[in-house]
């Protein structure tokens, strides 16, 4: 996984507002047989596995840690405002297009 500097800055902006000291993925369902994940600015869960990632204290379900090496946190642009965009994911198998 890797985070741009964009997104850091995105990232350590919320990070300092809420008072908390990082970010968690988890698995949010299954797509095409790809895990869907989830982000969340809270602190880890009991079980869950911590990495430092560009800077940033990231919290992981363990079930989700080998679908996160291609993926790229960055910053995506909405009416509201800036938000968070996990990209990269491993693609979709072509017949669930």
């Amino acid at each position: 996984m890797h985070i741009t500097p964009e997104a850091k800055q995105l990232i350590n902006n919320i990070l300092e507002e809420q008072e908390i000291t990082g970010i968690r993925l988890y698995f949010k369902g299954i797509s095409c047989e790809i895990p869907n994940i989830g982000l969340a600015f809270e602190e880890p869960f009991e079980n869950d596995e911590m990495y430092e990632v560009d800077g940033v204290q990231v919290a992981m379900e363990a079930s989700i840690v080998p679908y996160t090496n291609e993926l790229m946190l960055d910053v995506h642009t909405t009416p509201y405002g800036p938000g968070l965009a996990l990209v990269g994911a491993k693609e979709a198998d072509k017949k669930c297009m």
